[in-house]
């Protein structure tokens, strides 16, 4: 109120819960759209402007049109992300728009219906399982190659005029502005003894992190430094083998590794303490099966990127090299790796920021029996906002 002045305004409901799930996800879709983007020959779009074509149609019926493969894993991306997303609409939506991850977390928690929970994340299973077709269907109708190894100089095309410049730079400012806005009232959060009581100066938050809070940190920042770079390596192995290798399963393998991604991370956290629980693979409660969890669940993004950008690379660049003698390693090694490095980081980039602000899984699987339980603390803000700490809890959000 003291900002906009608005009146009888509310923060509950859909149109709060849906802003915020954009700004969360939309750097998903760029970091799988980026290198797409940046693969595309100026050339073509060159050509097609010198041929009379507007810059509109030079985009309309160049650009967007190459950048599909893209554009579907993307959206699958943000679907599955959005559908699986348990916070947001649990602090946001409430009961005025209630929805199927934070009902399954209340049937397993409130309720103690591990079966009711279970039935109703698998029920999140078959819109993931429609768009996942729908988005290989969208995808498989063109051809999308723009590098093919032909050696041609890059023509700079100037692809947006300067009003349209002005205009989408003004855009991303402001979605920047409010991004930081968020932050920085997140740090002020920290620094006052009590947001919206007291605003009194004080730096006993920071005390209590770097105390009660840094075995957390630490923890956190051994396990995302292990998963990220497994992480961002599974998914363009994989993304590899489904796109560019023929053998028996495959479209399963690609489907699967889709469903640790659109599932409640609840969910996902007891399916990992069932099955890792006894001997021989006895993993709950230890590091080592939250790492794997972190591996499997945020590797699609790696691998989606993945998929995308090698769809545009042309199959007679690894034909050449095989002809000239080299083996599959070796080519992959030397001439299809160094094209998909930017799907690579865009998945260890992915992996890392989940991993450090990983809660719901990480407590199911942290929870192993009380002998030699070891508690690996990913996620004490939470704790500390079940304990009326917030300040505390805005702190470690502003230093992740």
């Amino acid at each position: 109120y003291d900002l906009l002045g608005l009146k009888g305004v509310t923060v509950y409901g859909l149109n709060s819960t849906l802003f915020s799930e954009v700004l969360t996800f939309f750097p998903i879709a760029y970091l799988t759209l980026r290198p797409l983007l940046a693969a595309i020959d100026s050339n073509v779009e060159g050509m097609a402007f010198s041929l009379g074509a507007s810059r509109w149609r030079v985009f309309r019926t160049v650009t967007l049109p190459l950048t599909v493969p893209g554009l579907a894993n993307a959206f699958l991306l943000l679907f599955a992300a959005s559908l699986a997303d348990f916070a947001t609409p649990l602090i946001l939506a409430g009961n005025q728009f209630p929805v199927l991850p934070t009902q399954a977390y209340l049937q397993i928690t409130g309720l103690f219906d591990l079966r009711g929970g279970a039935a109703l994340s698998f029920a999140l299973l078959l819109p993931a399982l429609a768009v996942f077709l729908l988005q290989r269907y969208w995808v498989s109708r063109r051809y999308y190659v723009t590098i093919t190894g032909k050696g041609a100089g890059q023509t700079p095309f100037d692809s947006i005029s300067p009003g349209m410049r002005a205009v989408l730079l003004a855009a991303c400012a402001l979605v920047a502005l409010v991004v930081v806005y968020f932050y920085v009232l997140l740090l002020y959060a920290s620094l006052v003894v009590a947001l919206g009581a007291n605003h009194g100066f004080t730096l006993q938050h920071y005390r209590t992190i770097f105390t009660d809070g840094l075995k957390a940190i630490r923890d956190t920042l051994i396990i995302a430094g292990l998963a990220t770079p497994l992480g961002g390596l599974y998914g363009i192995l994989l993304g590899y083998l489904v796109t560019k290798k023929s053998f028996a399963g495959r479209r399963t393998m690609e489907l699967v590794s889709m469903i640790n991604y659109a599932l409640p991370g609840t969910i996902v956290g007891i399916a990992y303490l069932i099955a890792f629980n006894d001997p021989p693979l006895e993993l709950t409660g230890t590091a080592l099966i939250i790492i794997a969890c972190y591996i499997f669940r945020y590797g699609p993004t790696g691998i989606r990127a993945t998929v995308a950008l090698l769809q545009q690379i042309d199959k007679s660049l690894e034909e050449a090299s095989q002809g000239l003698g080299a083996g599959s390693g070796e080519t992959f090694r030397r001439v299809t790796l160094p094209l998909i490095m930017p799907a690579f980081f865009a998945g260890l980039g992915v992996v890392f920021i989940r991993s450090m602000t990983a809660r719901r899984s990480s407590w199911c699987r942290s929870a192993g029996p009380s002998s030699r339980s070891r508690y690996w603390r990913t996620s004490p803000s939470c704790r500390w906002v079940r304990r009326r700490r917030f300040r505390s809890s805005s702190l470690r959000s502003c230093l992740w």
